[in-house]
């Protein structure tokens, strides 16, 4: 199944499943997103659900209202080896806040304060079920789903210092979805996953190259903090990132980016300027 939050056009955000061209709501009998993410057999359409075509309505990222989105850095090993990082012996992790994202269609907004936006396609695990001390043969009795996400990065912040976070939470500069694909439906297989720009791959790669599994890293997080359905799990981006390139390439306005995961879906954003905003002076 499709689970997918969305915007209508005259404003109201609704909730559903996807099917073919055609969203149906299920915000009517449905508590929350949340409770959909945790049991989405009761998703099923039934006789009496509205629906609307897709053609209609302005994707949400198909996460929890508030979410914790925990992040994992160089968690492919190619990337590790393009920014000189040794592999890591435990999972890095950082946080996103859900303001930093927007839904696919909707364009990512590039800071006036620095033009050093960088693209990071990523594989992202959706919980469905609360998670505390899940051991890794039961971690995927957790999942809701994946999606895509484009887990894009303000490079001169986020070199700030040693934490990521400066980096990564600049509002509306990053962007997830277009919808949750439930895990049945994906399967165990790896999952390819390709980010374009302008049609041109920058990244390929596999969920097999994984340094720390989806089942490793449920259990390394839910060690330390409780994980509730809709909360998301970035799983690391790949090599062919902009600030490796000679010279560095970063997201400009006018700019398409597309972040594809295999039997999940295509997440597309445009890059726009930020508008009326005055530069932030640092110490």
């Amino acid at each position: 199944m499709k689970l997918a939050r969305y915007r209508l056009i005259d404003g109201r955000t609704s909730f559903g499943v996807v099917t073919g061209a055609q969203v149906t709501a299920l915000d009517h009998r449905i508590p929350s997103f949340e409770a959909l993410a945790a049991a989405p057999s009761t998703g099923l359409p039934q006789r009496g659900d509205p629906h609307c075509d897709l053609a209609e309505v302005a994707w949400e990222p198909p996460i929890g209202t508030h979410a914790k989105i925990v992040c994992v850095g160089y968690n492919y090993a190619t990337h590790a080896r393009e920014t000189g990082t040794q592999l890591p012996e435990w999972p890095t992790l950082f946080t996103r806040y859900p303001d930093s994202l927007v839904g696919s269609g909707q364009p990512v907004v590039r800071p006036t304060d620095t033009d050093s936006l960088d693209w990071e396609g990523e594989v992202a695990v959706v919980i469905g079920a609360p998670a505390r001390r899940v051991p890794s043969h039961a971690a995927a009795d957790y999942i809701a789903g994946f999606t895509c996400l484009a887990e894009n990065s303000v490079r001169e912040w986020q070199q700030h210092s040693t934490q990521a976070t400066a980096g990564k939470n600049w509002a509306a500069s990053g962007a997830c979805g277009p919808w949750l694909v439930t895990s049945d439906e994906v399967g165990e297989e790896p999952m390819e996953l390709t980010t374009r720009l302008n049609g041109q791959v920058m990244q390929h790669d596999t969920t097999a190259h994984l340094t720390f599994s989806f089942a490793h890293l449920i259990s390394y997080i839910s060690a330390f903090t409780p994980l509730r359905a809709g909360d998301v799990i970035a799983t690391g981006t790949p090599s062919g990132i902009g600030l490796r390139r000679e010279p560095p390439r970063y997201l400009r306005p006018g700019d398409e980016l597309e972040v594809e995961v295999e039997r999940v879906g295509l997440l597309s954003h445009a890059v726009i300027d930020e508008a009326g905003a005055t530069p932030v002076e640092t110490p």
